[in-house]
């Protein structure tokens, strides 16, 4: 049975029992900043089971794309790990529970697919100090005619599931496992499921649902039983198509032979082979579903995933015999095989190729130099008899480099030697201990915000759109410890922060207080307002005035509308492959994030600039009308990837050019922006540009100050603000006359320098060895005493320090075939002694930095660390 059959006959089957058939959410989740990626399919239903948001069916069924890093190391080592795979799925909420699950479970698994009942496995949750083994679970297992011998307990790691995240619903578990046969096993008498090996393949796990747990692992009970399964696609297509892996399958197959094209290898010949051809047809597919869902290679989140899941390819090819580049090629059978079902492949084709093809050539620029220095380090290891690889040269080729640390642990392993994570985590401690304290704050004041929704009874009416003030009452409040509160008001004048747009700020009113609005987040139905008291206070059930900042809403809508603009602008002028990578829209300015290759460079900016204050001066009308999302795409609106949307949508639409699906507050009118303005551009990743500008009052200041600059310029160079520039041009030549003047009086300075320091060498031996403090105009006319004085003393050694714009500058040369002199150490650590830094090659270093007074000290101190390599 085909892949594409299988999927079909899944979600017919819970369709025709009363499941809504709900599409996959993107691998970016929407509004879940506890997890990077979409690692299950309940991820979307999070707010139904945690009862923020009704749904629109108590029965749910989905195909939903998933991404788990937690298994990618065993990607290509095994016949069944995956990053990227497709997860079936059906849910209920508040439904039916365990009965149900299991009944649906068994009724599919032997009537639909199947399976022989007698090689079927049922696992479920052994209990632990909080929670009883589940007995119900045994008991309607058993009804349906699975045999007591046929269950298996296990512990909460292996049989409770969840949370996604830090925190979320979660619940015991039940699996099902098909038996493959003794010969696929390992062979001891206790084989079952749950063992590490091959035999037992798990395909269906049953979550039920009826826990959430807090960040302090503390279980509560839903409000209501709810039941989350999912089954990996790929793992029932091996079972129904009879192969022994799930790179055997059709949705494999293709890559495999691609693999097997490109190395001339056949698969099954070579176990290297294999394994690089494995991790090769996961990771390229992984690579174009993420690509497809805006992520780009970065450093850091999402991006750092996608470019650890390309490197680790690029990596593993080299054991196939693979000469780059083909992940482009790679790329291409993943979106022919899978874009039919997933037309967002075949959207952002030339995307997904152009990251595939410019990723790989980046990183193949730095491999091979990169793998020389693991392979120098594992020789030093090996040498010293140690099985221990340094963190320290894991750090910088990760810094330096753009090594995944991932990726050397495995280099290392292979060459079997244990990396040492506890000094790379040290070397990026200081870093890493600034964003958690940053970051720590916030966490405990939104877990007190998604508590404080889930509390709330009542859903909030936004009325932001039509109206800046309103007369509501206060559905429910709460005091937090720093002196502000949250609330929520049966109706809203407030934007809250979605879409990339900040919330609006204002004030709330009532007979007995006071306070001002900090902060607005929309959770489910429900609308948090954070608020600073300011007099008085604000309770629940009592009525209350509702005003928006009617200044600072123009000025975000001005920010927001020129966005579109934006956007039209650059796919105008670069092309239509162009799309938003992200935004953030404040009131004083606001950034654009998009998908390209290259600088813009300034005159393509200035057409940008020009074409978006032209669509403004011609006062083009910005409308706004809310239609059905596949009508929206028909008329070609644009979407934003990452981001959910529900069945009806609200399009922003300005004139017949521009047409996007957004959420956020806008302006009238484009004249209504005023004026616009790039401050910026430049990269915040591989393929991502980054533009920051300023619209409406923030430019008139901005341009305001540059009068006043020109102003102040044209009477400091005494001359009109239209001759400035003739003016500078007089002011340069001179200063060029004057520099040509100093760097002669500087040679002829230099003639009388060099001799003398020559001539105060001192000899060790055969070598002369220089050492001083002079007088240098720059770090080139340093560098240019020490080759001189250099050549006039072979054999020798220069160290020479001056001081240059207030720090220290020291540089140590040595000719070449001095042995035990590596000049570049010796900077390093002479130049600690006036708290700078340094390095360089063994024949020349160079270091700069600190305090110059103290540059005596640093030159005496590389003079007796050359001493003591010379060994005299």
């Amino acid at each position: 049975m085909k892949t594409a059959e299988l999927r079909k006959m899944f979600l017919d089957y819970f369709v025709e029992r009363g499941h809504l058939l709900i599409a996959s959410a993107p691998l970016v989740p929407y509004k879940d900043p506890s997890v990077l990626l979409t690692t299950a399919g309940m991820q979307q239903f999070k707010p139904y089971f945690m009862g923020l948001a009704e749904p629109p069916c108590r029965r749910l069924t989905s195909v939903q794309k998933c991404f788990r890093t937690s298994d990618i190391d065993k990607v290509g080592l095994t016949a069944r790990h995956c990053t990227f795979f497709e997860m079936l799925g059906n849910f209920s909420v508040g439904d039916y529970f365990k009965e149900g699950a299991i009944h649906y479970a068994w009724e599919f698994s032997l009537d639909y697919l199947g399976l022989d009942p007698g090689r079927l496995w049922i696992s479920y949750f052994e209990g632990d100090e909080a929670i009883e083994p589940d007995e119900e679970a045994v008991a309607l297992w058993a009804g349906v005619g699975v045999p007591k011998e046929r269950m298996v307990g296990l512990p909460r790691s292996a049989n409770f599931w969840g949370p996604v995240g830090p925190s979320g619903p979660c619940g015991p578990c039940s699996e099902l496992y098909y038996d493959r046969g003794a010969e696929y096993g390992c062979g001891r008498p206790d084989c079952r499921p749950g063992c590490d090996c091959d035999r037992y393949v798990e395909y269906w796990n049953l979550v039920f649902t009826g826990y959430n747990m807090d960040e302090n692992q503390v279980l509560s009970p839903l409000p209501a039983q709810n039941i989350d399964t999912g089954m990996g696609l790929e793992r029932v297509a091996a079972l129904k198509q009879g192969v022994s892996s799930v790179f055997l399958t059709d949705v494999f197959k293709p890559l495999i032979e691609l693999g097997e094209e490109i190395a001339g290898v056949p698969f099954g010949k070579d176990a290297d082979v294999d394994v690089a051809l494995r991790v090769l047809a996961d990771h390229s597919r992984a690579m174009a579903f993420l690509v497809a869902d805006g992520v780009l290679p970065s450093n850091e989140g999402r991006g750092y995933v996608l470019r650890r899941v390309i490197r680790r390819a690029a990596r593993f090819s080299r054991s196939a015999g693979m000469e780059p580049p083909f992940l482009r090629r790679f790329a291409e059978r993943a979106i022919e095989l899978m874009g039919g079902v997933y037309p967002e492949l075949v959207d952002r084709r030339e995307t997904i190729l152009r990251v595939a093809h410019t990723e790989e050539e980046r990183f193949n620029r730095t491999l091979d130099q990169g793998l020389i220095l693991v392979e120098e380090a594992v020789s030093r290891a090996l040498e010293e008899g140690t099985r221990r690889f340094p963190g320290s040269v894991a750090f910088m080729l990760h810094d330096t480099y753009g090594f995944p640390v991932e990726v050397t642990r495995e280099i290392v392993e292979e060459r079997g030697l244990t990396l040492d994570l506890g000094e790379f985590e040290a070397a990026m401690e200081t870093q890493r201990q600034r964003a958690r304290s940053a970051q720590k704050g916030g966490d405990a004041l939104q877990e007190v915000i998604v508590r404080f929704a889930r509390d709330t009874v009542h859903a909030t009416e936004f009325q932001g759109y039509e109206r800046e003030d309103l007369y509501t009452v206060v559905e429910n409040v709460e005091s937090l410890d720093d002196g502000r509160i949250v609330l929520a008001l049966r109706e809203s004048p407030f934007y809250a922060e979605m879409g990339g747009q900040t919330a609006d700020t204002g004030l709330i009113e009532s007979d007995e207080g006071k306070a001002a609005v900090e902060d607005v987040q929309q959770h489910g139905r429900v609308q948090v307002i954070v608020a600073r008291l300011i007099d008085g206070r604000i309770e629940a059930g009592t009525r209350v005035k509702a005003t928006l900042s009617s200044g600072y809403r123009h000025d975000v809508a001005a920010n927001h509308t020129a966005t579109h603009l934006l956007h039209y602008a650059l796919r105008a002028r670069l092309g239509k492959d162009v799309t938003q990578a992200g935004s953030s829209v404040r009131a004083d300015k606001f950034r654009f994030d998009f998908a390209y290759h290259e600088p813009l460079g300034p005159e393509r900016l200035a057409e940008i600039e020009e074409l978006v204050n032209r669509r403004i001066v011609e006062n083009h009308p910005v409308r706004t009308f809310t239609t059905s999302l596949d009508h929206a795409r028909d008329l070609g609106a644009m979407a934003l990837f990452g981001e959910k949307y529900e069945d009806f949508v609200r399009v922003v639409e300005i004139d017949d050019f521009s047409r996007e699906l957004c959420g956020g507050t806008h302006v009238g009118s484009t004249s209504e922006i005023g004026i616009f303005k790039i401050l910026s551009e430049g990269s915040v990743g591989a393929n991502v540009r980054r533009i920051e500008a300023i619209t409406g009052r923030a430019a008139v200041a901005y341009f305001r100050e540059r009068d006043r600059i020109v102003t102040r310029a044209a009477a400091a160079l005494g001359t009109t603000e239209g001759e400035i520039l003739g003016a500078l041009d007089r002011l340069q030549a001179r200063v060029e006359s004057l520099e040509t003047e100093v760097k002669g009086l500087l040679s002829e300075n230099a003639k009388d320098t060099v001799p003398a320091l020559v001539a105060g060498a001192a000899r060790y031996g055969e070598v002369s060895i220089v050492a001083e403090v002079v007088g240098a105009r720059d770090m080139d006319h340093l560098l240019s005493l020490v080759d001189q004085v250099r050549d006039r003393i072979r054999p020798g050694v220069v160290i020479l320090g001056a001081a240059l714009q207030g720090k220290g500058a020291l540089v140590v040369s040595a000719t070449p075939g001095l042995n035990g002199i590596d000049a570049g150490a010796i900077v390093k650590s002479a130049a600690r002694e006036f708290g700078g830094g340094g390095g360089g090659t063994a024949q020349l270093g160079r270091g700069g930095g600190g305090d110059p007074s103290r540059l005596g000290e640093a030159v005496s101190a590389a003079r007796i660390a050359v001493v003591n390599g010379l060994g005299v």
